[in-house]
């Protein structure tokens, strides 16, 4: 295994690790900072391990290019591990907006976001039964870029803040300035819109995986 698959490798196992760590509930009571936007520790971990896996990310594709590394393999696990990290931690931003009123993230926006990953895994799956590889797009990596920078920004404002009401312990939504609130509903239009608009390109650019073998040889034969 080439070094750019082992840094896309090591970004598949980072996720275990981010489930780890927010699953230890007593981190998620420690804030870093009293003030807002009230980042909990493990939000803070969860952050800087992402951004790490990002790094891997921009790194792996890089050296695999200019060493000419670039493997079939590659070509698999990259946009694979991309999803499964997005994934993971758009269900983090999920479970800890179940404490708010009105969350920024909505589910039926995780939703669409699902429908599209699992769409273009499906015509991965369906090129890799011809023996084609279909290589992650242009659009493909900006949309993974947005979706990385919205769930930083989400995550840095999300973490949940328990405070006593009547005697009671209940879970509110930590005070958001109204510019933290804009930037999020942006950020948030442009992830689903990107979102959107790549996975359309993917259906279009490769629509051809869905055709038979005997039509696209007889679409040959033709020319």
């Amino acid at each position: 295994m080439n070094l750019p698959n082992k840094l896309t490798l090591l970004r598949i196992i980072l996720i275990p690790v981010i489930m780890i760590i927010y699953a230890i509930e007593p981190m998620r009571e420690m804030y870093v900072f009293t003030n807002f936007p009230y980042l909990s520790l493990t939000n803070l971990i969860i952050i800087l391990i992402a951004i790490v896996a990002m790094l891997t990310d921009l790194f792996d594709g890089k050296i695999a290019r200019k060493y000419n590394l670039v493997t079939d393999l590659g070509k698999f696990l990259d946009p694979l591990a991309d999803k499964l990290l997005v994934l993971t931690l758009l269900l983090i931003l999920m479970d800890e907006g179940a404490y708010y009123e009105n969350p920024l993230l909505k589910w039926w926006m995780v939703i669409i976001i699902l429908a599209r990953e699992f769409m273009v895994t499906g015509m991965r799956l369906v090129a890799a039964g011809k023996k084609q590889v279909i290589a992650a797009s242009w659009y493909g990596k900006v949309k993974t870029t947005i979706q990385f920078v919205t769930i930083l920004v989400l995550l840095c404002g999300s973490a949940r803040l328990k405070v006593a009401v009547e005697g009671s312990a209940q879970m509110v939504r930590s005070d958001i300035s109204g510019f933290y609130t804009v930037l999020c509903n942006i950020l948030i239009v442009m992830m689903i819109a990107i979102t959107i608009y790549s996975g359309a390109d993917y259906l279009i650019k490769n629509r051809e995986v869905f055709k038979d073998n005997k039509q696209i040889k007889q679409k040959k034969d033709n020319k």
